[in-house]
């Protein structure tokens, strides 16, 4: 046994299908198995799965414990000296999973290996190539380019030695080894859902470096998530488990000061917010309150995101999970 793949389920039986067959039709040159952790089990769903792949190991945990805790779960359970964690909403279109495994074999300078995202008709889904990416699009600011580029000054760049390189890696495909994750631990558990690739990346990145390689390229479907970003203003444009999981992010990885000043965006930003669209209506002759949905929305979320302020400050031992009243939107 040479690979250990780990997947993650919540109802998603019909893709887990599509993505097994995929990948028994293109992986070869590598002896492998399949563990899927099932976080919403239902009776007889997985049927055609274990008819079609015998061999796969399905452990049914009865109760939704998120990403990280399901892939640590089904870690445990994997026999093979290298992991790869992949999405259960994913395609392959070629040897991409050996691809993978040679370049960890022919280059022991790699802690771990990712996957360029690309949709059904192979074109390249955006990612943030950078954990500075992330952290810089995590503040509010004028969407004009002169901000942007003023707030990237403020942060160290990260400097990549070779093309491959990159200090982030997208959790929907990731493989590593079971020695390299010994050396920098497994994911964190705090993490219900979002980030913890992020986080998980500033501790693998202490192991070796991480890459992506252009020949390696996956199908992501990407389906709808009631978590997902939201699709209103600029200002509203984060969910509320995404910020919750971002911001607990920052915090373990940057410090008190890193998160503290992002909250202080979030709440210069609510007044700010509010007053420019009082004066706008008062100029136009309209109600104070007309058309105030946004400014509505952006005050909740930040509310919520000021609930769960001490749980982060002190890095309390919990799942960061919302409850479902806390998803406004």
């Amino acid at each position: 046994m040479q690979l250990s793949i780990i997947f993650v389920s919540y109802q998603s039986e019909d893709l887990l299908l599509n993505c097994f067959r995929s990948i028994y039709q293109y992986t070869q040159g590598l002896e492998f198995e399949c563990i899927v952790v099932d976080n919403k089990y239902q009776a007889g769903a997985n049927a055609t799965i274990l008819q079609e792949f015998p061999a796969t190991v399905w452990i049914d945990l009865g109760y939704n414990a998120g990403f990280s805790k399901a892939n640590n779960m089904g870690l445990a359970l994997a026999k093979a000296p290298y992991v790869l964690f992949m999405n259960a909403d994913t395609l392959v279109s070629d040897n991409a999973i050996g691809k993978a495994y040679d370049y960890l074999q022919q280059k022991p300078e790699i802690a771990a290996v990712g996957a360029i995202q690309v949709d059904m008709d192979g074109n390249s889904i955006p990612y943030y190539r950078t954990l500075n990416d992330i952290r810089i699009d995590l503040y509010i600011l004028p969407n004009i380019p002169a901000w942007k580029k003023w707030v990237y000054q403020c942060f160290p760049s990260y400097v990549a030695q070779e093309s491959f390189e990159t200090n982030n890696l997208v959790g929907f495909f990731l493989m590593t080894s079971q020695k390299v994750i010994d050396q920098v631990g497994a994911w964190d558990e705090d993490f219900f859902m979002y980030a913890e690739d992020a986080e998980w990346s500033t501790r693998l990145i202490k192991a070796g470096k991480l890459a992506y390689f252009e020949d390696i390229r996956v199908t992501h479907l990407l389906g709808d998530n009631p978590f997902r970003r939201a699709k209103t203003s600029w200002v509203n444009r984060f969910s509320v488990q995404i910020q919750v999981s971002n911001l607990l992010w920052i915090r373990k990885s940057y410090g008190v000061g890193a998160y503290l000043l992002i909250l202080l965006n979030y709440a210069a930003l609510v007044p700010l917010f509010w007053t420019w669209k009082i004066l706008l209506n008062l100029v136009k002759m309209r109600p104070l309150m007309h058309n105030t949905e946004n400014q509505v929305l952006f005050s909740r979320k930040t509310g919520m995101l000021f609930h769960y302020f001490w749980q982060t400050v002190f890095l309390s031992k919990k799942s960061y999970q919302i409850k479902p009243e806390e998803n406004v939107h």
